[in-house]
């Protein structure tokens, strides 16, 4: 019985270890590897050929688990590439906006500093030409008037 517990504890620690390196999960493939060696063992009593063929059976199902994983992972980091490249393209999209949208404030901004500048030149022309029409009133009116 000691064969038997060895060879089992042996084949559920290879595929547990063989799984975890695959990325698969290691716990589910010791178990099903558990499960053929009892299964053998319990169809063909103490005959370890047997349980060989079944083991690389497991390990034949185990492989194309593996290659479903690895290409369901690669479609994921595909999308996942995809999705990181459409939302840096829309924070580029954003940026260009926002730094017109800046670009427009800042023109509006320099349109308005120059109205007020333009009106402020204004005042002081019409406040300079009241001046200089006061002293030409006082001026015609003479010291004698």
């Amino acid at each position: 019985m000691l064969g038997i517990g060895g060879g089992l504890f042996t084949f559920a620690a290879l595929f547990y270890f063989a799984a975890d390196y695959e990325h698969l999960s290691g716990w589910k493939w010791a178990l099903a590897s558990c499960a053929v060696t009892i299964t053998i063992n319990q169809l063909f009593p103490a005959s370890f050929i047997f349980v060989l063929p079944a083991q690389f059976g497991l390990f034949l199902v185990m492989w194309w688990a593996h290659t479903k994983n690895k290409v369901q992972r690669e479609g994921e980091r595909e999308q996942r590439q995809k999705d990181a490249m459409r939302e840096r393209q829309q924070r580029v999209s954003q940026a260009r906006e926002d730094a017109a949208a800046n670009t427009d404030w800042d023109a509006q901004e320099r349109e308005r500093q120059a109205a007020a500048e333009a009106a402020a030149k204004e005042r002081q022309e019409r406040v300079r030409l009241a001046r200089e029409a006061r002293e030409r009133e006082e001026r015609g009116r003479g010291p004698g008037s």
